[in-house]
């Protein structure tokens, strides 16, 4: 396959920053491969493969920010938040892009971001956009290593593994699952530490609940449609109190172990 058909074939992701070679950066330290350069973009293949599917997706890189985002499933914007004048800059060039675009990825990437109130304003602004803020360089890291959350580009390439791409392969999940209680019991704690957000109103709840009774209310639920309610579930689970997201974790562990055709009674008793 040439490399403009690749280009045109993959489900593509944008990364963009105002740095020189930095978009570049971190395509590549995504384990993204160099294929091919069109205009002032660069593009990259990343193979993901991981314990539920496959795919193959397209990392285009560019400063550009005058790009057309609409045929991109996922966008990535790279700036160092350093002041409120700076966010201010991210709030002036981005809004304008993410007015444009009907993405399920948003992801704003910095430096870490040492100012807390500048910090807490990033937060915020994210929350509006529905973007998710990723630091590559965060410091406290045994307050991450505490809550078992991961950070800069591991954080990035597990976004997007939440997505489901549409050439997607889904692996045999009864051949692929050697300890499925643990791997099941990682979905729940992904929900549990979804961190909450005050910008997330009402309705993001609602429609949490909703998709948990889908879930819940169908015994016959495909693993490959749950999956795909992942990214959703975590999203929506910020605007929950703690012991209902916990609550919600449950379900959705309950809800992966029947669909690898587990016995609900076997997981009765997650704590």
């Amino acid at each position: 396959m040439a490399s403009t058909d690749i280009s045109n074939d993959l489900p593509r992701v944008l990364i963009t920053s105002t740095k020189i070679e930095k978009a570049k950066e971190i395509a590549t330290n995504m384990g993204g491969k160099y294929f091919t350069q069109e205009a002032d973009v660069d593009h990259y293949v990343l193979n993901i493969d991981n314990k539920y599917y496959t795919a193959q997706i397209a990392l285009c890189t560019t400063q550009n920010l005058s790009i057309d985002p609409a045929n991109y499933e996922a966008l990535i914007f790279h700036y160092d938040i350093e002041s409120e004048s700076t966010l201010k800059m991210v709030d002036e060039l981005l809004t304008p892009i993410l007015s444009q675009t009907d993405a399920e990825i948003l992801l704003l990437i910095s430096h870490s971001i040492l100012d807390s109130i500048v910090k807490g304003k990033a937060v915020e602004w994210c929350a509006q956009k529905k973007c998710e803020l990723i630091e590559l360089d965060a410091k406290e890291i045994m307050e991450l290593e505490e809550d078992q959350s991961k950070y800069g580009i591991e954080r990035i390439i597990e976004a997007l593994e939440t997505h489901m791409w549409p050439n997607i392969n889904m692996k045999d999940s009864r051949k692929n699952y050697q300890q499925p209680q643990s791997d099941v019991n990682d979905v729940g704690e992904q929900l549990e530490n979804v961190q909450l957000s005050s910008a997330q109103g009402f309705a993001d709840r609602l429609q949490m609940e909703s998709v948990l009774d889908g879930i819940m209310n169908n015994d016959e639920a495909d693993f490959g449609e749950l999956f795909g309610k992942l990214r959703a579930m975590k999203e929506h689970a910020a605007s929950m109190p703690s012991n209902q997201r916990r609550l919600a974790a449950e379900h959705l562990v309950t809800a992966f172990w029947k669909a690898i055709g587990g016995d609900p009674a076997e997981v009765d008793d997650i704590e």
